[in-house]
C-alpha cells in the first residue's frame, strides 16, 4: 500500500515537472453569472456613461 502511494506521489511530481499546470479556470455556477449580470445592468442603468 506505501509502494504504491510513494509511485503515486513520484508520477503526480513528474507530471507536473513536465507539464506545467496551467491557471484554474474559476468554474461559476449559473447563479452567479445571473448575479454578476443583474449587477452590471442595475450599474449602467445608474450611471449611463460611467466603463469600468
Amino acid at each position: 500500500m506505501i509502494t504504491t502511494w510513494t509511485d503515486y506521489r513520484v508520477v503526480k511530481t513528474e507530471i507536473a515537472t513536465r507539464y506545467p499546470a496551467r491557471r484554474r479556470i474559476r468554474r461559476d455556477s449559473s447563479l452567479e453569472i445571473m448575479r454578476r449580470t443583474l449587477a452590471r445592468s442595475s450599474r449602467e442603468e445608474l450611471d449611463p456613461g460611467h466603463r469600468r
